[in-house]
Order: C-alpha cells, then sequence, then structure tokens
C-alpha cells in the first residue's frame, strides 16, 4: 500500500514536521511523547485565511514535556524550511498563531507537482500490502426473501456499497455480504401459502410472492390450522444443514428453494441498478454452527436457563435479557447472529474460511441495542480477543443510520405520498427526469441507448447520490425537487459537471491539431512535461488556479476522513466543493485559446481524474454527453 505520505498533502507535512523537530530539538523523544504519526501531529486545513495547513503538534508537545508551546512552535518553522522534497521545497511559508498553532503555506511548485502525482497516481486504488491491509466483512441491506425491497433497504444498500469501495481503495480485503433472511415465520407463512395455493413453482413470480405472503400473512393470524402448519415449517427450516436424518420435507424444501431463487432475481435487478456489489447468504447458512455455539456460551456461563428457555443478561438479572433459545427448542434472529458472528471472526470451512479482523454492520438506528447486546456477548465470550495477532484485536462497529421521511416527516411510504417498494421510487425517479428535461432531447449514449433509458440511469444515480450526500445518522427528507437539483449538492449537478469536462476536451481536439490523438484527459496526464510544465505555470497562477490545484490536493485526505468516520457525506460533501471551484476557475480563467491554454488543460485532466474517481467510490456512472 503506497504511504500516506506519498499521497496526501497532510501526510507529507506530517513527515516534515517530524523531521524538523528533531533536527531543531535532537533532545526531544518524540517516541517517549507516545505520539504516533499520523494522525498525531495535528495536522488539518487551516482555518486562517492566509495559510492552507495548520498543526496544534506545539500544544501537544508542551502540554508532554512542560515547555512554552510558542517556542516549539518557533523551533519547528525553523526546521521545517530545512526540509526538502526531492529537489522541491515543499513550504513558502510557516508563521506562528495565537495559541502555538502552526501555520503553513505551501510551495506554489510544491502543488503543482504533488497534483499531477495525485492526479496520476493517487487516485488509483492502494496497492495490496500484507502490512497495512485488513479482511473486513460489510454486512449490509439483508432484506428477507419472500418481499420486495422497501425503501428502507436503500440506505444499507448504498451506504454500505460505498463504505466497501472506499475500504477496497484503501486496500484492504472486503468481504461484501447481505446477511439475507430465508428461515423464519415470515418465510414459512408465504411457504405454506404457496403450498396451499398449489402455485405452479415454474411460473412463480416476485409479484406472486408478495399476494400470497400478504393471504397467508391474513389467515396465519386468524386461522389455528394455518398457523399451526406455519410452526411446523419454522421448525423444519430451523434443522436445514443439519446431520442425520431428513427433517425437511419435500415439498417444503423444493417451495423453499424456489421462492428464495425468485426472490434473489428480483433483488439482482435492483442492486444492478443501484450499482451495488453485494453477496447474498441466508441466515440457513449458520443453522449448523448455532447447537456449538449455544454449548460455548453455556460452559462459559453467559448462557442460563430461565423459565424453560436460554438467556443471556447481558444488562443484568433485572433486565430484560438476549433469547437464544426458546422453550420450544426453537432459535431466535439472536441466535443466528451470534453463530453468524463467531464464523465471520474464526471462520467457517465450507463456506468461508477467512477470520475477519473487522465486522461492520450497516442497518438502521433501530437495531442499536441489539447490536451493542450481540457484541458484548462476543467480548465477554473471548471472541474479539487476539493478543499476538499483528491486527490485534476483532473489532466490531454498528454503523447506523436514520431514516428516509416523506414531505410530511413521517416515515417514506405510500401513505404519505411516497413509495413502499425501492422498485417504484427508481421507477419514479427517471420518470421524473424525462418530465423535468434533465437531458436535452438529442441526447444519446455512446451504444445508442435511448433517452427514456439514460433518463433511468440518471435517476437511480440520482436517489443513490442523494442518500449518500445526507448525513448517516440523520432522517432526511426525500423530495424529487431536491433529488434532481441541477444546482445543489446532487448525482445530476456532479454528472453534469462530468460531462462539462467532457465538453471541454472535445472542443480541445476540435482546435488544437496536437491534441486530435488524444483519447482522453488522463492522456493529457502523463505527458513526460505535465509535472514541469503545471510546476512552470504555478508561477502566476490566478486565485482561482490555485485555489482549485489546493482542493485537488486534498482529496486523499478527504477519502481517510470519510473511511474513519465510516460516513460518505464527507466525501460527497468534498466533490461538490471540488465541482464548485471547477466551474469558478473556467469562469474566471479562460481556458481553450488562452496562451495559459496548456497549463490549465492539465488542471482541468486533475479535476477530471479526480472526479471521476470520486464518482467511482460513490457508485456513480459518469455520461459524457447531457
Amino acid at each position: 500500500m503506497r504511504s500516506r505520505a506519498a499521497l496526501s498533502c497532510t501526510g507529507q507535512l506530517e513527515r516534515l514536521l517530524h523531521g524538523a523537530l528533531r533536527r531543531a530539538r535532537p533532545s526531544l523523544d518524540l517516541q517517549a511523547a507516545n505520539l504516533k504519526l499520523p494522525p498525531a501531529l495535528g495536522v488539518r486545513r487551516s482555518q486562517q485565511a492566509n495559510a492552507d495547513y495548520q498543526t496544534s503538534i506545539a500544544l501537544m508537545l508542551g502540554n508532554r514535556f512542560r515547555e512554552a508551546p510558542e517556542a516549539l512552535a518557533q523551533d519547528a518553522i525553523a526546521g521545517l524550511h530545512e526540509e526538502q522534497d526531492g529537489n522541491t521545497a515543499v513550504v513558502e511559508q510557516a508563521f506562528v498563531s495565537k495559541g502555538g498553532f502552526v501555520n503553513v503555506v505551501l510551495k506554489d511548485a510544491w502543488l503543482a507537482q504533488h497534483v499531477v502525482n495525485m492526479a496520476t497516481l493517487g487516485v488509483q486504488p492502494a496497492e495490496y500490502s500484507k502490512e497495512h491491509s485488513k479482511s473486513i466483512l460489510v454486512d449490509f441491506c439483508a432484506p428477507n426473501y419472500g418481499k420486495k425491497l422497501h425503501v428502507g433497504h436503500l440506505r444499507s444498500s448504498v451506504i454500505g456499497d460505498t463504505l466497501c469501495n472506499l475500504l477496497e481503495f484503501r486496500g484492504h480485503r472486503v468481504s461484501r455480504i447481505s446477511h439475507t433472511g430465508d428461515v423464519g415465520s415470515a418465510f414459512a407463512t408465504l411457504i405454506v401459502e404457496l403450498i396451499e395455493q398449489k402455485v405452479s413453482l415454474e411460473t412463480l413470480s416476485d409479484a406472486q410472492l408478495g399476494q400470497y405472503y400478504e393471504s397467508g400473512k391474513k389467515k396465519h393470524a386468524n386461522d389455528p390450522a394455518f398457523k399451526a402448519k406455519v410452526d411446523d415449517v419454522v421448525i423444519q427450516l430451523q434443522r436445514i444443514g443439519s446431520s442425520g436424518t431428513r427433517t425437511l420435507d419435500p415439498v417444503v424444501e423444493k417451495t423453499w428453494q424456489r421462492a428464495c431463487e425468485v426472490s434473489q432475481a428480483a433483488y439482482a435487478e435492483i442492486f444492478d441498478r443501484l450499482r451495488v456489489n453485494v453477496k447474498e447468504r441466508g441466515e440457513s447458512t449458520y443453522l449448523p454452527l448455532i447447537p456449538e455455539v449455544i454449548n460455548e456460551l453455556k460452559a462459559r456461563g453467559l448462557a442460563v436457563e430461565s423459565r424453560g428457555a436460554l438467556c443471556i443478561f447481558v444488562d443484568g438479572p433485572d433486565k430484560p435479557p438476549m433469547l437464544i433459545q426458546k422453550q420450544d427448542g426453537g432459535f431466535l434472529y439472536a441466535t443466528v447472529d451470534l453463530a453468524c458472528l463467531r464464523s465471520r471472526i474464526f471462520g467457517f470451512p465450507g463456506v468461508d474460511d477467512t477470520q475477519h479482523d473487522e465486522v461492520i454492520y450497516v442497518t438502521d438506528q433501530s437495531q442499536q441495542y441489539h447490536f451493542q447486546h450481540l457484541f458484548h456477548v462476543a467480548q465477554e465470550a473471548g471472541w474479539l480477543s487476539r493478543p499476538s495477532h499483528p491486527k490485534g484485536d476483532v473489532r466490531l462497529t454498528h454503523a447506523w443510520f436514520g431514516l428516509v421521511l416523506g414531505k410530511d416527516g413521517s416515515k417514506l411510504s405510500s401513505r404519505n405520498g411516497a413509495f413502499d417498494y425501492l422498485e417504484d421510487l427508481l421507477n419514479e425517479a427517471g420518470a421524473e427526469c424525462q418530465r423535468r428535461s434533465v437531458l436535452a432531447n438529442d441526447t444519446r449514449a455512446d451504444g445508442g441507448e435511448s433517452l427514456s433509458s439514460l433518463n433511468q440511469k440518471i435517476g437511480d444515480a440520482a436517489v443513490r447520490y442523494f442518500d449518500l450526500a445526507q448525513q448517516r445518522e440523520r432522517n432526511y427528507k426525500f423530495l424529487f425537487d431536491n433529488v434532481l437539483n441541477l444546482k445543489g449538492n446532487t448525482g445530476v449537478y456532479l454528472m453534469y459537471a462530468s460531462a462539462r469536462l467532457q465538453g471541454i476536451l472535445r472542443r480541445a481536439r476540435e482546435q488544437e491539431p496536437a491534441l486530435r490523438r488524444v483519447e482522453d484527459w488522463n492522456e493529457l496526464l502523463t505527458l513526460a512535461d505535465a509535472r514541469g510544465l503545471l510546476s512552470e505555470a504555478s508561477k502566476d497562477w490566478e486565485p482561482s488556479e490555485r485555489a482549485l490545484a489546493l482542493l485537488l490536493a486534498h482529496f486523499d485526505d478527504e477519502v481517510s476522513a470519510t473511511v474513519a468516520q465510516l460516513s460518505p457525506h464527507y466525501l460527497c460533501d468534498y466533490l461538490f466543493r471540488v465541482v464548485g471551484q471547477f466551474h469558478s476557475f473556467y469562469e474566471k480563467c479562460r481556458v481553450l485559446g488562452d496562451a495559459k491554454q496548456d497549463s490549465r488543460l492539465l488542471l482541468c485532466a486533475a479535476t477530471h481524474a479526480v472526479l471521476q474517481r470520486g464518482l467511482h467510490l460513490v457508485g456513480l456512472e459518469a455520461i459524457k454527453r447531457m
């Protein structure tokens, strides 16, 4: 994996500050200060209008060694000017502000070279490294077979998928898993109804699954005989994969398998539209592990019998326990989750041998209590402790999110003028794009794709991006006026900027014979003199040119912040700022036909590289013409 210092401005400055302090104060034992690099040096974008970055290193060291922060800051500045990055100095100016903060202004020539380096190298996926790379499993989406994906699955699907994209970009080995409900009372209700109605399995459709589930649910509530059949099927399904005598009725098994297949196919269509990449793994996968897990928890004294059931009193004897086995021997949601989690930590021969270093669950806020209990049991059972492992203990994270609300502020549904099902929401987004003429009427894709199909693609992408652009832990209102806003922080706005960049390149190729063989922006960046050209041009940059270059240089740091917080809206906000700054640059600085055309085209190319990588990470496909 490329070092952070090779990619980001903060990484470069952290390395230089470390060297500067050792040069200026060789008596200081930075290791004794227990400062880990990075991010302990506290380098961040400056709040000062006349500086690019600032650091609180002097404050931290001053507190640690009982020295005046201002004196340490002045020593750091003195050493900074002596530190070099290759043959190009990094720091133009450094000064101390109130409180001992070190403020830094980057040299324009170094910034120009860094932008070209970052655009050609740093906007590529990080290289695999066993030293830094973790094995991370992200659990997201997790629908129940037999039911259509509803609007609530939108957030889990797109947030989970984007987090996977980001973690993979950082060089981690990522498993993308949808923990799908293929057992339980609801699915058993559907199976019994399909059998009783003698529904043809060969022609069974996704729509029929929903229809027969609803009719079966009514019978389950009012017909004791029907309920008894459902209870029997529940027990049968919970024995899937068990060794010994066959316990699953052949008709039940065949119906179960077919219902799973139909649901999988329907989900795949929606995932494809939203550009979500995930592998479905049903709850039934982990059923054979449950007896072993229960025995282990009993042996450790965590699982105890209470009123004929098996319970774990996570919050003490006076609080409601986690129920893991009912009086009739049946298992519960929590039981399957425990077996599943243990397999993810220790591996599951025949299914997935990976022993993951980290497991991230992406669900709505209502499941916080469940995952707090789940993680507590895993900790108490000793599953997370790995004293001698190079990656340390197993890390568990619940990346929960808020709700999608309708215009009236209530949960999004058909009752408040919105939609129950995700498919309906996406279809309406495409129709809204058509009604609002988001695309010009003569727009055509390279492959001759229809205008209607392109509008649907943009609608799907706009829905995905708008969700990601919201703060993960907050509820938000879903309004098409906001989702398809051509000027706000929306997918449409970003895709329009990408198309505008493509248009600039097309016009450049038409006007400049030397550029006619240039197929894309990346070819400009790989020219032998690209670094020198932009570096030379930086001597008389316009303010908007420098502002754009500096913002582009933030890319790696913005990705790091997004991953650290598991919050895609950080990256979305950054991309929105990049596009806004690019538009400002393009309005103030003539590109084609100007004496500085070549260097400004390189800034356009760097912007394109950052925007394309950013769109890829958030799961959007750029459109060349809009």
